[in-house]
């Protein structure tokens, strides 16, 4: 089994043992998430932005999907990107993040598009 297989399906066994994942919220990282990011150096898969996602609400958000804009240095988008964070996201706490980018920018804007509520059980 290809190693990334087997990450994810480790993945989705803790999801399953530590909680069940109920309704998908799309949103845009606003009040409730925060992201630091950065121009990753070290990616040998081409141009790509690492960072970290920080969660501000009190419950884990899990299958967290992120939408990278790459900013010129007027601000304006060149270039747009989609990727995931691995795991979950526990509450009041962060998450890496590492997205292939259509190009590098001078700044970078992290939108959450969606995610999934973790409700742990007794």
């Amino acid at each position: 089994m290809p190693h990334a297989i087997r990450a994810l399906a480790a993945v989705l066994a803790i999801a399953v043992l530590t909680g069940s994942a109920r309704g998908a919220e799309p949103t845009p990282a606003g009040p409730d998430f925060r992201a630091e990011a950065e121009t990753d150096k070290l990616s040998r898969r081409g141009p790509a932005v690492s960072g970290w996602l920080y969660n501000d609400k009190s419950i884990a958000v899990s299958n967290v999907r992120l939408q990278v804009d790459v900013l010129d240095a007027s601000g304006e988008v060149v270039g747009t990107a989609e990727g995931w964070i691995y795991g979950n996201v526990p509450g009041r706490g962060r998450a890496y993040f590492f997205v292939v980018v259509p190009r590098l920018g001078g700044n970078y804007r992290v939108t959450v598009l969606r995610f999934d509520r973790l409700e742990m059980g007794p």
